[in-house]
């Protein structure tokens, strides 16, 4: 029975959980006012995995059992009968991460969209190189599970996502000499929950998309300031 309220929980956390949207892996749209001339973009994303692992536990057929050897003793010690148990296997599936290209699209329309113009003769690079990662994740399944699971089904958090993204974020003239070099480091956190929160793998990678999008608007402000400097230095 116990089984029973673990499965059925699982199956809806995931069927009433958000969706990760458009807005959430993709820059907000607020072009500079100090835009810097046509230049190429150049991505770093190798701190990324390149892939994820999703194990799933199932069970053979109904005839397949295999005795349990971890019996007791009573206080006459008379060994207790010996449970039989079904067979259950891991099954492993590998799925490409999608976030070394989600990152890359990001920034080339970040660029292409807030920093740059649209047409002219190109001047330099702009190359962006992701430094650091760390997420910071808990499971919150002691709370939630008992009594029969109603913390999670009113909507109770059950884990979370705390995800720390550093990006570098250099500007170079055609002679590959470095004009500028930003370095900023974003946080955002994000939680595993029926029907505000968000599925196992997506919590993470919503926190880690969006903890890049902060940093890389952190950048964009930067480089408005410093863009009169910087387009001397690009001629």
């Amino acid at each position: 029975m116990k089984k029973t309220y673990i499965v059925a929980a699982a199956l809806a956390l995931l069927a009433s959980c958000r969706s990760v949207t458009y807005e959430d892996v993709n820059p907000t749209i607020q072009p500079n006012q100090n835009l810097l001339p046509v230049l190429k973009i150049e991505t770093d994303t190798s701190l990324y995995p390149q892939s994820y692992t999703v194990e799933t536990e199932y069970y053979d057929k109904d005839e397949s059992y295999v005795d349990n050897y971890d019996g007791e003793y009573d206080y006459n010690s008379n060994y207790r009968a010996r449970k039989r148990s079904r067979l259950s296997s891991v099954k492993r599936n590998t799925y490409d991460d999608p976030r070394p290209k989600d990152a890359t699209n990001m920034f080339i329309k970040e660029v292409q969209e807030n920093i740059i113009e649209q047409t002219g003769e190109k001047k330099g690079y702009i190359r962006m190189r992701i430094t650091y990662l760390n997420n910071d994740h808990n499971g919150f399944y002691s709370l939630t599970m008992l009594p029969l699971f109603i913390p999670t089904f009113l909507g109770i958090p059950c884990g979370n996502s705390k995800y720390t993204t550093e990006v570098e974020v250099t500007i170079l003239d055609n002679k590959k000499n470095v004009v500028r070099r930003y370095t900023e480091k974003a946080v955002d956190e994000e939680f595993r929950a029926m029907y505000w929160g968000y599925s196992n793998y997506d919590t993470t990678y919503k926190a880690s998309m969006v903890s890049l999008k902060k940093a890389l608007e952190n950048i964009r402000h930067r480089i408005n300031n410093d863009a009169p400097e910087i387009r001397a230095k690009l001629k």
